[in-house]
């Protein structure tokens, strides 16, 4: 099949091409984490925690683009026949679990820099710090009645 790019790039002979022969039976890997943070699609701003991002309208290349995730044009829980089956159980557990600390607990920052680093999941380590060790240090205290 012939694959199109979404936008040129160069091959190590320097020929710049915007499509791609692939042989039949060939193997392809999908960054789920280059779509949910392609700044071409999502603007500079991509790689950012936004999450008011979702209370506006999409930029026009995100809807055009027509990536298919099962949730909000994200490739977090994938899309098609090999979608997670049990997305809307993983929210509905987040949110169980925010609701009830957010009711006993006070949660501020703890002003250390925070990577993200990509092992296969996303995890936090603090700028610095052995990136095999995730944490996310903060300041918990108990809410005020």
């Amino acid at each position: 099949m012939i694959l199109p790019l979404s936008k040129p790039i160069k091959t190590t002979t320097g020929t710049e091409v915007s499509e791609l022969f692939v042989p039949n039976g060939t193997t392809l890997l999908l960054s789920v984490l280059g779509a949910n943070i392609n700044p071409d699609m999502w603007g500079e701003d991509a790689r950012e925690w936004k999450p008011e991002r979702w209370l506006k309208p999409l930029p026009e290349k995100v809807i055009e683009a027509h990536i298919p995730g099962i949730y909000s044009h994200l490739m977090t829980f994938l899309g098609g026949g090999r979608a997670c089956i049990g997305f809307k159980f993983s929210q509905l557990e987040m949110k169980v679990v925010l609701a009830v600390l957010l009711a006993s607990f006070k949660f501020e920052d703890s002003g250390k820099k925070i990577k993200w680093k990509m092992p296969g999941i996303a995890v936090p380590v603090v700028e610095g710090n052995d990136a095999t060790h995730p944490s996310l240090p903060m300041v918990v205290s108990l809410v005020d009645k």
